[in-house]
């Protein structure tokens, strides 16, 4: 998947809150959440965009990633 397909989804949603719950409490809304994942969307994909990588490297990166997790 390339990020650009990514969809915020209530799952995600309800994990960042739920950081935010422990690690956070003031901000522990969903808008709160909603715009802490679109920045991590955000700097990443500037992140890739400044690591001159193919996207090739990229989703064999992200496979590599999955096989430690």
């Amino acid at each position: 998947m390339h990020m650009s397909d990514y969809v915020l989804n209530e799952k995600d949603i309800a994990k960042v809150l739920n950081y935010l719950r422990i690690h956070d409490p003031k901000n522990a809304d969903r808008d709160y959440a909603i715009q802490k994942l679109e920045g991590m969307m955000s700097t990443a994909s500037e992140i890739v965009r400044s690591s001159g990588l193919s996207d090739e490297e990229i989703q064999q990166g992200l496979k590599d990633q999955g096989k430690t997790d």
